[in-house]
């Protein structure tokens, strides 16, 4: 991607290129964040592209991309409507535009607003409107605002946090690199300005003010309205604090830690604040999954309103290749072992009906036979390693609520998940030195040679009193049925 002068679009009436050092009013402090933020995605290539890529729009190493600030369109001679900003790139013969939106401080987008933009979209051949404002969001492609759906035919609706931008811009200047030493001080510069209070720009560092209703509501034993103003404002700031969450991992771990979505989820984010709701009203707890590249697996984030406590979990399969449950455990063990936490829980799951078993690691370390179970000779499944943290009272503070678990999952991954390893299946070995002799049927394969497979135990079903039944009772019939186990049977 590379700087260049792109003539003036011929719907505009007027507008200004943006610039790193903006000349504008000491008042239009959003045109000045915005002129800087598209200079700096014109400055930048390697912040620009991953931006845009985010969006979905292609750019390779040709692309081109211009920003305007001021933009007037024509057709609306008393100045009516004012976006903060107009982007466009231009890959070969195509052009993607897009209308920009800033919102800093505690402004809030506003919907008829955004409708009137694309309006415009429609009638000059727009592309999208960009929204930006300290509204965290899962992903671009979900918009804190609902739109008319009409409205929506014609042009997308994307949106950033500025929290968001930031972290981004961090990650490519501490993580990622930048390739030009230039570029890299200039987006140094970019998030020292945005970092800066008078920027206008706000971290979240409090839940909303319905958390403490909800929490008192719940700890009190009465039900709460799942479609209640109280709950849905509860959830939609647990959402933006999780998303919070996996910005402040990904600069921790230098990698893009993601909060994966059910598909349904991804195109209707609707849905997913329905079923959160209903979570809450129902079992009184909310939970997310983290997504760390690499990670054993990913971490399941929950808080439950009723104990007032948090907790980070992590899930492996038991080895396949260690026949013994004492084997399999030892195999969990040894990943733990060097954890300094003692009140670690591990969750053993065990095959068929039998109950799980748990014990903390401190008790592990001691007795290796505390996790085993009683009922079942078969060794487990899978283990969870449980973290929990009781909050008390400062569970309910919209404010202490997020203090206290800022810290929490990345104490959990660095004590625990990054020393976690998944079982992986070793290759397989060489059985047959000579295989094209056994197709052709040079070497003939003997009885003794077929390999045959395993036959899982049968787990008889549960004793039956031979008393109780009659002497009387129907014959067996000739043919009788194969006995087979839970695991075998396949839903309908």
């Amino acid at each position: 991607m590379a700087l260049f002068d792109l003539p003036r679009p011929d719907f505009l009436a007027s507008g200004e290129k943006a610039r790193l050092i903006p000349s504008v009013a000491d008042t239009s402090r959003e045109c000045r964040i915005t002129s800087i933020l598209l200079a700096t995605m014109m400055s930048v290539e390697e912040f620009g592209k991953g931006l845009l890529n985010s969006l979905g729009v292609r750019t390779g190493k040709t692309s081109k991309i211009q920003g305007y600030t001021e933009v007037v369109f024509k057709g609306d001679p008393q100045n009516r409507i004012r976006p903060d900003g107009l982007l466009i790139v231009k890959t070969g013969s195509k052009e993607w535009r897009a209308i920009v939106e800033s919102k800093i401080g505690k402004a809030e987008l506003n919907r008829e607003q955004i409708e009137a933009y694309l309006d415009l979209c429609k009638e000059h051949g727009i592309d999208a409107v960009i929204t930006i404002s300290n509204h965290s969001v899962a992903d671009s492609r979900h918009h804190p605002l609902q739109f008319n759906k009409i409205k929506l035919r014609n042009a997308a609706v994307y949106h950033w946090s500025w929290m968001h931008l930031i972290t981004e811009a961090i990650m490519w200047t501490k993580h990622y690199g930048v390739a030009d030493y230039d570029q890299g001080y200039i987006l140094t510069e970019f998030v020292r300005y945005l970092q800066h209070p008078s920027s206008g720009i706000i971290s979240f560092d409090r839940m909303t003010a319905e958390w403490k209703n909800v929490c008192g509501t719940i700890h009190s034993g009465m039900p709460v309205n799942k479609t209640g103003n109280d709950v849905i404002e509860c959830v939609s700031s647990w959402h933006q604090f999780v998303r919070s969450l996996s910005l402040e991992m990904s600069v921790a771990v230098g990698h893009s830690v993601t909060v994966p979505l059910r598909r349904e989820f991804m195109q209707d984010p609707q849905k997913r604040l329905t079923d959160d709701c209903q979570s809450l009203a129902v079992q009184n707890n909310l939970e997310a999954e983290f997504e760390i590249p690499n990670a054993a697996s990913r971490i399941k984030f929950s808080a439950d309103f009723k104990r007032r406590t948090v907790s980070c979990a992590m899930r492996l399969k038991a080895p396949e290749d260690r026949v013994r449950a004492k084997a399999r455990i030892n195999w969990m063990f040894n990943q733990l072992k060097h954890v300094p936490d003692d009140n670690l829980l591990i969750k053993v799951t065990w095959p068929f009906r039998t109950p799980d078993t748990f014990t903390t690691l401190g008790v592990l370390r001691t007795n290796p036979d505390a996790a085993l179970s009683d009922k079942t000779t078969a060794p487990p499944s899978a283990f969870d390693v449980i973290m929990t943290r009781d909050l008390m009272a400062r569970f309910k503070g919209a404010q202490t609520f997020v203090q206290d678990t800022q810290g929490f999952i990345l104490e959990f991954y660095e004590k625990v998940g990054q020393h976690l390893r998944e079982w992986v299946a070793p290759p397989p070995k060489v059985s047959i030195s000579d295989p094209s002799k056994v197709i052709d049927g040079t070497v003939e394969t003997q009885p003794d040679d077929i390999a045959v497979q395993p036959v899982e135990p049968v787990h008889p079903p549960e004793e039956v009193d031979l008393s109780l039944i009659s002497e009387t009772t129907s014959p067996a019939p000739e043919s009788i049925p194969t006995i087979i186990n839970e695991s075998q049977v396949v839903e309908g």
